[in-house]
């Protein structure tokens, strides 16, 4: 044995950083990517001796032990006797052993929503919003309870989607509004339609008919559709697409009656006429990508009435119209019998005859403008809907920045408008971009699924619902106005309809309110945008909408139907105003609380019995005042708000936690490896789903399509250290309620200490083990060493000689007085 003196210059400190890969989801088919507590977790280690709070009667191993010993024993003293038959019934003792409890346990990826009540899992999202926020917004800016105003239109179709519905804008020519002009109709100077498609949906099943879907419809004006092209995805299903365009008198023709041979269109139905209908080339849209469309035509005196489609800023297709007629569009005079087109349809197509009660401006009725909050043509129309018409060319795309110009636009303009979004010019007759704005117009909104309310809505989902019961609906009107006119369109078959049957079993909100496909579909026509090639002009949303408004950025206030803050939902975190982000901070007025009147049934809250979480008791003073409670949604609401009423929180309830354990990642998540999925968008069939990364600085940006993607967009956020991911956005509803799909790379910090342990020449040669004895290495003749020792073990002492490490070589080195070397230790820690 040798005692040698270790410097520094023997030790080397290293930092190695892993990246373990994981990968978790739970769906119906179970759950997958769990980790196991215990390294030893395996089915075949038997648990042979009780656990804390097992029964004693039921446990075997007293049993299995004697049979053990009898073996054993039998071998020992060399018995013949009945070993064979002992080892059997030994063998099967422990083969139906239990196995350890802690075999059995690990860790998944538990997703959460805050609940309606002031219990732990609220108390969760206070932690993450009040403490983890603040503390980590210095390293990630977006760690602020808003997400960003950039969404496009989904259309999608399945389940029990309606695929009638549309939305309707207000088009008032001479029929409806006395005035003999169509304010979307196209003039000498010609036309522009600008917008950015993504044609996400295909055929739910191999070999089914994609029906014609279409974009925009002005009846006998213009008809833009999407129909498939000839390429076929591997799965059977098509994904390639292109554009039908209709103009004038072949607008007329339903999309699905066109026939399309190559680049020529006909129509087998007599009487129709297809001069006018054009088609961009096959495949020129591909499936889940973004295409920035433009089709443009400059008059009958320009280019010799050539128009064309460019698709991507390229150009695609031509098309000649060369009419004698100032314009393509239906005229609008009066004395003809065929009555103007007042509306214009986006996201289907009108079938209908346009006569006497089969009017379109009756869509505009009084009815529907008291109900449902669009302008009424007339107040001599009848308060109901054209008598026939249907919408059967429902659109599977999602839409965003929709343009129409009233003029040619060169391809210098198309490429800008592809790029940013648009300023309000005299050119610009149509914007839907569609971005969030606090004003609407008044209509009948729910409180409960069963009662309803005049008034507007100021907020990006409705605060009635989802802080009186726990329901979701969303404000789709704030997300669809039309900025040239400041007109808000119907919402055909999207709004969320008053239940007024009687339902005897007891149903939460959204319960209720999912089983109305119309409902389901306006929560599911918003959706965070993934397309990295654009950048929407949020400088629209500073322009004070209406008078009745106070602006906080400027101060100016004027008095009229409409008497709130205008743009205090565009404040971040710090105060600033940011009209790119929605905020969720301060959604409703904690005024209305009823203070004093809380009288809680408990003091304590019952892990063991979830469903004991309500607070009221039947002589609270509080039960008359809040009405509809989410527990019991049926009644009549009160005059608080119950859920703001138990946790006193103003901040959205509509938001989704994932938490992580670090047994999945160790020291915290690589940062942009993070993929989290809804693989099935509850109520969207299987039709719909969502994928979402992180960009590296803590933000959630939705990526379904094919890059680039607007990672400066915020859905959520992932606390990287915490392990802590939170989805804000309301228009992923329910995120992973039914699958979810976590993807990522750990980091672990693996820290090496190397120690390096000299062995020099005339060292090491002795050993005071007793039974030493000096011998030869070798036999070999050129081996001149007489003694040799083995080294078998090396101990590592402090200044006190205390042994603090010991390393066990797994085979002895044969060390000679003659040799030097080297031993070199690691340390992971």
């Amino acid at each position: 044995m040798s005692i040698i003196n270790l410097t520094k210059d023997y030790f080397q400190s290293l930092k190695l950083i892993t990246n373990p890969r994981r990968t978790f989801s739970s769906s119906s088919a179970g759950v997958t990517g769990s980790v196991a507590l215990f390294p030893d977790a395996s089915s075949g280690v038997k648990d042979l001796y009780p656990t804390y709070g097992e029964s004693s009667g039921s446990w075997g191993g007293a049993q299995i032990e004697e049979f053990r010993n009898d073996l054993v024993q039998s071998i020992a003293d060399n018995s013949d006797g009945d070993r064979d038959s002992t080892f059997v019934q030994y063998m099967d003792l422990v083969g139906s052993a239990s196995v350890p409890v802690r075999s059995s346990k690990r860790q998944e990826v538990l997703r959460f929503t805050p609940g309606v009540t002031l219990d732990k899992t609220f108390m969760k999202k206070n932690v993450v919003k009040n403490i983890l926020f603040p503390y980590y917004r210095n390293l990630y800016r977006s760690a602020q309870w808003n997400y960003t105003n950039y969404n496009c239109l989904n259309f999608v179709t399945g389940g029990n989607l309606p695929t009638d519905s549309v939305l309707i804008y207000p088009a008032g020519t001479g029929s409806a509004l006395g005035e003999d002009e169509n304010p979307y109709g196209t003039a000498a100077t010609g036309f522009t339609f600008d917008f950015y498609i993504n044609p996400r949906y295909s055929s739910p099943r191999p070999g089914d008919e994609y029906t014609a879907g279409t974009i925009l419809h002005m009846s006998s004006c213009f008809a833009l559709s999407l129909v498939t092209g000839s390429s076929m995805g591997a799965d059977g299903k098509p994904d390639g697409f292109r554009l039908l365009l209709q103009l004038s008198s072949s607008a007329d023709i339903p999309p699905r009656r066109c026939a399309i041979s190559g680049d020529a269109v006909t129509t087998p139905s007599p009487g129709q006429n297809s001069t006018w209908a054009f088609v961009s080339k096959d495949n020129s849209l591909k499936k889940n990508n973004w295409h920035h469309v433009a089709a443009r035509w400059g008059g009958p005196s320009a280019n010799n009435g050539t128009g064309s489609i460019l698709i991507d800023g390229v150009h695609n297709s031509d098309f000649v119209v060369n009419t004698p007629t100032s314009s393509i569009m239906q005229v609008t005079s009066s004395g003809t019998s065929l009555l103007d087109p007042d509306a214009l349809f986006v996201g289907n197509y009108y079938e209908g005859t346009n006569y006497g009660a089969n009017a379109i401006g009756l869509f505009f009725n009084p009815a529907a403008s008291r109900d449902e909050g669009v302008v009424s043509y007339s107040d001599n129309y009848p308060s109901e809907d054209p008598a026939a018409f249907s919408f059967a060319h429902p659109l599977n795309a999602e839409l965003h920045d929709i343009k129409i110009f009233n003029k040619y636009k060169l391809e210098g303009e198309i490429r800008n408008n592809a790029s940013v979004g648009s300023k309000l010019t005299s050119d610009l007759i149509f914007y839907v971009p569609p971005l969030f704005t606090k004003d609407s117009r008044k209509r009948y909104v729910l409180q409960t699924p069963f009662y309803s309310a005049t008034g507007s809505s100021e907020d990006p989902f409705n605060v009635a619902l989802a802080f009186g019961v726990g329901g979701l609906s969303i404000n789709l009107e704030n997300f669809t106005k039309e900025f040239v006119t400041n007109q808000f369109p119907r919402l055909f078959n999207l709004s969320a309809s008053r239940i007024d049957t009687q339902v005897n079993i007891p149903r939460t909100a959204d319960y209720l309110l999912y089983e109305s496909g119309s409902s389901v579909k306006r929560n599911l026509t918003i959706t965070p945008c993934d397309n990295g090639k654009f950048f929407p002009n949020f400088d629209l949303l500073k322009t004070v909408p209406s008078s009745g408004v106070t602006n906080i950025s400027s101060g100016t206030t004027s008095t009229d139907q409409y008497t709130g803050v205008f743009d205090d939902r565009f404040v971040d975190a710090f105060g600033s105003l940011d009209f790119s982000i929605i905020d969720l901070s301060s959604m409703v007025d904690t005024g209305m609380l009823a203070s004093g009147t809380m009288i809680p049934t408990r003091t304590t809250l019952d892990d063991d019995n979830p469903e004991s979480t309500g607070f009221e008791n039947d002589g609270s003073l509080l039960v008359p005042l809040e009405g509809a409670t989410p527990e019991d949604p049926g009644v009549a609401p009160g005059n608080i708000l119950t859920v703001l009423q138990r946790t006193e929180d103003p901040s959205s309830n509509q938001v989704v936690f994932f938490d992580i354990s670090n047994m999945f990642y160790g020291d915290r998540i690589k940062p942009k490896t993070l993929v989290i999925e809804d693989l099935s968008v509850t109520g969207s069939a299987g039709r719909m789903s969502f994928k979402f990364k992180d960009d590296g600085r803590g933000n959630l940006y939705r990526a379904d399509s094919p890059p680039p993607h607007p990672t400066w967009s915020s859905v959520g956020n992932v606390l990287y250290e915490e392990g802590i991911i939170v989805i804000k956005t309301p228009h992923a509803p329910f995120f992973g309620k039914d699958s979810f799909k976590v993807s990522f790379l750990g980091e672990r910090n693996v820290h090496v200490l190397e120690i390096q342990v000299p062995l020099n020449t005339s060292a090491f040669n002795s050993s005071s083990n007793p039974t030493y004895l000096e011998m030869a290495p070798s036999n070999y003749r050129n081996d001149t060493a007489r003694k040799f020792t083995y080294i078998t073990g090396l101990n590592l002492h402090d200044d006190n000689m205390n042994v603090i490490a010991r390393a066990n070589l797994a085979q002895p080195i044969v060390k000679t007085d003659s040799d030097k070397m080297v031993i070199k230790l690691r340390i992971d820690y």
